[in-house]
This record gives C-alpha cells, structure tokens and sequence, in this order.
C-alpha cells in the first residue's frame, strides 16, 4: 500500500458528543444511553429474527425428551461425532479390493445403520426445520490403517481417511432416503490436539473431504471448528492466527463456511466471581480478522458458523457439582454471546449453543449443562430459551446505538418489533456488577412509551439466578430511565401500534481495510478502506488493537482522510483481567460526508510508542436505505 502518513500539526484532544458517563436530564442520572431509531435494520439483507439460525443446542435429543425441547422453542442442531459412537470407524474393515482403505460395503448393514442412525431421524421427524450439523470427532480409527505420523490417531493416507467420511455420510443417506444433514464439519477442535496434526494436515483434510462430499451429496462443509482458544488470537504476535490463516489459503475456494468455537469462563474467589473471556470484544475482533482476510484473498466476506458457545471453565469450584453460580454463569454466558452474534448478522450464518438436553452418561451425573432431568423435568438452565421464547420470524430488528462516550461500554443493547403482535421490544445486556440506569431514547420521540414490561434474568443472593416475566415498570415517570440489575439480560416490551412501526430500513454491508496485523510504528498507523460509490445513511468505524499487558498505551486519535473523528466508544473486553494482552475494540462515529468513492485513508495514532502492538482489522459498517417492504420481508 502506497500512502503517505500525515501527521495532524496540533494538539488533538477527543470532542466527545457525550463527555461524561452520567447523562443528566431533569435530575435523573443515568449510567449509559441507548438511542433507539425509527429505522428497520437489515444485515447482509436479512431484517427478520431467524429461528433456525439461532435458537439451536448440541447434540441430539434422547427421542423421550423431543417434546419437552420443542416445548421451549429449541431442537438439536449439532449432532456430536456418530464417527466415534459405538466403535464406527475403529471397527471398520478394510477393503479387500482395495489395500488401506475402508470397506464400502460395510455400512450398508440395515442393523448397523439402524443402530447408529435412528435416534437422528427421530430428532428431525419433530416438526422444525432440518439445520443439523453432523460433526466427526476424527481421532478414533482401525488398527489396520497406518497412524505412525500422527501419534496413532490419524491416517497417514488422507485421503483414505476422507473416503471412510463419504462412507458415514452414504449410510445416513441410505438410512434416512437421502435425509442427511445439511452441513458437515469434519473435525471437531483440531487446534486442542497439534500433537495428532498440524495445520497442514488439517487443511488438506477439510479439502479433501469437502471434494468427495460435494461430488456425491447436497451438503455444506465447514470448518476447521476451531477451540474456545479462538479469543487468545493474538497472543505471541498471532501465532496462532498465522496458522489459522494458513488454513483459509488452502481451503477457501473449498469450504462453504468458516466455523468455530467462542467461550466465557467463571472464576470464582471466596465469595466473589468474575465472568471472563472471549465474549465481547476479543469475538468481535476475531470475527473481523477472519473477514478482513477473507475479504484480502476473495474480495467478499466468508459465511461464520459458531457451533459451540457459552460457558466453558469454571476455575475455583468444581463445575461439575451442583451451583447456583455455575449455572448462573451457563445462562448468562449463553445469552450474552447470543446478544453480540444478533449485532453481526452480516458475517455469522448461524450458531449452536453449547447445551444439552440431558448430558448424563455412564460415570457423568453432572446437570450443569443440561436443559432437563432424564424424567423431562426443566432445570434451571432452560431460562435461556424461556427468555428468547417469544422472539420468531414475526420480528424485525430495529437500529440502535450505545452512547458514544469515550468509555468501555457496560450495556448491550438490541431491538425488535412485530407489526403482528404490534410491540416493540429493547434488549439489554449488562456486563457490570453494578446496577446500571440505561436512558432509552427514542429518537426523534418516535416513540412515547408511558409504561412498559420487563423480563429479566439476574443474579440474587445466594449466587442464585432469578427470571422474572412481565413485571410493569413506568418509564414516563422515570423520565427514559430504566433499572438494569446487575449482571442482568432484559427484554422490555412496550405495546406499539403497526402505524407508528418503522417505514424506512437500513441494510448495513462492511468493507474492510486493505491491511491486517498493522504494526503500531512510530505512534501511528494506517490502512486503506476501498468503497463503491454510493449514497451512505449512517456509518460507524470498528478498530481492532492489540499489545501486551506490560504495555501502558492508548488511541490518542483517529483520523478519516484526514478529518478527526470525534466520538467513540469501546466494546466490553470481559477477559482484560485474566489475559497477556490488551485485545480491544473501538467504534467510531463517522460522517458520511467524508467518504469518497474509491481509496478513503484511515490513519491512527498512539499516545506511546511500544515495542510490539497491532491494529490487528479495520471495518467500516456502512449503511443504505433500502426498501422496506423487501428487506422485512428477507
């Protein structure tokens, strides 16, 4: 990239919009501010709340408990390894005919297939929509085919290893009159067992795979299923992600989706805790590393596929053992990812929470993942589907911003309306253990709620969790405020005649920088953003930093072809205590007027110099007006 870098020649200070955190309107203070607009607002085209891209847990439903999933909105959208279940693979035999690979014949046993295959079919005979993802564990294999490369648990010849995957996938086709899954991932967290393979291996095992199986079936491949460690991306100058995109140079014309694994921990000390992790600005700036690549290598974003999320380590208790902060954790872990996924609908396809129906086996009598008891009763884990139950294809999302204020943001904020059921609802999700007074503006007082309803899960004495429904609140009389209970997910409902909906809608589209892993030299960095031509409603910049812990460094100032951008606010980094790095993300206002058609310049600069640090992606979030009655239709 050849540009020049120009230095600002005076002393740049930040013109917040909003300079302080507490917001004062007739004597009501208020922590934070979430602005909510009379615009419907479509990603990648799409406006309406998708079911089947998000209300999905893993593994397939014991067939006594279908209906008691379906009681609460949610069905199997993951089903785990069948490669591994009963010995499939370990017992295959080898083809006569054909020296070190699989026999092609066994698995056309009617028994056999019976025995591996029914309880899926039972799983998708259920009503909803098949979207399964089948999932092969890939590390199990007979003793007859040579392993010594890889620590006897991966052929050396891959492709043998990718016919014995056709195989599996002929059996459930045959089985079930063609009802296969619709999506395949062929190895579950690759990056947890390097000692097996590296990423070579890996990569040319996904290639292989996804040849064979879109020359026989209609089906989408994923992968490579990447491990929660997805949000310690940056760490040792992205090693890590050096690999990752190693990956994507093999495999990008070949796979359908880019998958992975996003998880949150619970520490706990005594009788404090602390929700950590990957959640949300370190799965932000994962997700827009991986398409600003994308974007480098294919000139379009790569569809995402998070197939498992929520909570994962539990250090300081034993996580396995009844608690009521563990499963506080589990709930709330879950809804939170959920909250960032919904605000990037553009890149992610669709997602699988990581719970259960029940996840007892032999030797395993934990619940603390599970929806039900074997008996079909609910524990309390199934709060996460009772809090998004009421949301379906009859509602639309609806702009929001969060207050720009210089600040960490502690809310999140979503919204919905339905003209069906003429209401419109505000999410929010808080990240602090304070209570935190959110002031709800509507702009342009589109709307003038007097009272409303909220739903809310929080956490209550005795480390328990508490979800409360439909509890009236005033918010006329509170001046816009509202009361977000610590640590707490909301919905508030307020009842909005359809003619007083939205009549314009918004489609956002991303364009990144021309540049990843910029390095931070001399105080500065920068990039390029190539835009269409086009009329831009509204755009917000979104800026990926990353340097160690050690060291002590900010952004002083952000410049767009030169102009200084004012106003910024940074996403919640709920792992800045617990990691080696700073992973941060920044969202900047922008005006549109400063765009133009072609090469835009975005320079950044630092208030120290450092020895290593990175922008590690640069995405500009733009967005058009486009007609309504198509894009709630999407």
């Amino acid at each position: 990239m050849k540009t020049m870098i120009h230095n600002i020649p005076v002393t740049m200070t930040w013109r917040l919009v909003y300079f302080t955190l507490s917001l004062i309107i007739g004597g009501v203070n208020s922590d934070t501010m979430v602005t909510i607009y009379p615009q419907w607002l479509a990603q990648g085209g799409r406006v309406r709340y998708e079911s089947d891209r998000w209300n999905k847990h893993n593994g397939l439903e014991k067939e006594s408990l279908i209906a008691n999933c379906r009681s609460i909105r949610t069905d199997s959208g993951r089903w785990i390894h069948p490669d591994d279940r009963d010995r499939l693979f370990q017992d295959w035999p080898e083809d006569t005919n054909r020296s070190g690979y699989p026999d092609p014949n066994y698995l056309k046993n009617i028994t056999k297939q019976q025995e591996l295959f029914s309880n899926y079919l039972a799983n998708i005979n259920s009503g909803y929509k098949n979207e399964m993802i089948l999932m092969s564990r890939a590390h199990n294999w007979p003793n007859w085919i040579n392993q010594s490369e890889h620590e006897g648990q991966f052929p050396n010849n891959i492709d043998a290893a990718a016919e014995f995957i056709v195989l599996m996938m002929q059996g459930v086709y045959d089985y079930t009159k063609g009802e296969i899954p619709p999506y395949f991932e062929p190895i579950n967290e690759p990056d947890a067992k390097l000692d097996i393979w590296n990423f070579t291996t890996v990569a040319i095992f996904h290639k292989l795979v996804a040849e064979k199986l879109h020359a026989r079936f209609n089906i989408k491949v994923f992968g490579p299923t990447l491990d929660g460690e997805t949000g310690s991306a940056d760490r040792n100058d992205f090693s890590y992600w050096k690999q990752v995109a190693y990956f994507m140079d093999v495999t990008l014309d070949y796979l359908d989706a880019f998958s992975f694994h996003s998880y949150n921990s619970l520490i706990v000390a005594g009788k404090s805790h602390n929700l950590t992790g990957m959640n949300e600005a370190r799965l932000v700036a994962f997700v827009d590393l991986v398409e600003s690549y994308a974007s480098q290598k294919k000139g379009k974003i790569v569809p995402l596929v998070i197939s498992e999320y929520g909570r994962g380590l539990v250090l300081g208790i034993d996580k396995f053992a009844p608690s009521g902060i563990v499963d506080f954790s589990t709930i709330y872990h879950s809804n939170a990812h959920r909250f960032t996924q919904l605000s990037l609908r553009e890149y992610i396809d669709r997602t699988v929470v990581f719970l259960l129906a029940n996840e007892k086996y032999p030797g395993h009598d934990s619940l603390n993942w599970s929806l039900f008891t074997l008996q079909g009763n609910a524990t309390r884990i199934v709060d996460v589907f009772e809090f998004w139950y009421k949301f379906s294809s009859d509602y639309s999302f609806i702009r929001t911003t969060s207050q720009y204020n210089g600040q960490e943001r502690t809310v999140s904020p979503l919204a919905m309306s339905s003209s069906l059921h003429n209401e419109t609802v505000i999410l929010l999700h808080s990240y602090s253990q304070k209570l935190q007074t959110v002031k709800l503006h509507f702009k342009d007082e589109w709307m003038k709620p007097a009272k409303g309803e909220a739903t809310c899960i929080t956490i209550k004495n005795e480390w328990y969790q508490i979800m409360t429904f439909n509890e009236p609140f005033y918010i006329q009389k509170t001046q816009g405020m509202f009361e977000l209970p610590p640590e707490a997910t909301c919905h508030l409902t307020f009842t909005t005649p359809s003619d007083q909906l939205p009549t314009v809608t918004l489609n956002e589209t991303t364009y990144y920088g021309t540049d990843i892993l910029i390095p931070i030299k001399d105080k500065i960095s920068l990039t390029d953003i190539n835009l269409p031509n086009g009329q831009y409603h509204s755009t917000r910049l979104r800026v990926s930093t990353s340097w160690s812990i050690n060291e002590t460094n900010n952004v002083s100032y952000v410049t767009f072809n030169l102009h200084p951008l004012d106003s910024f606010y940074k996403l919640y980094d709920s792992d800045k205590f617990n990691s080696t790095t700073y992973w941060e993300v920044w969202e900047f206002a922008v005006p549109t007027s400063l765009f133009v058609t072609g090469s835009n310049l975005v320079q950044f600069h630092f208030s120290n110099s450092m020895t290593v640090g990175y922008v590690s992606s640069v995405a500009l979030v733009t967005a058009k007006l486009v007609p309504s009655d198509n894009a709630s239709e999407g």
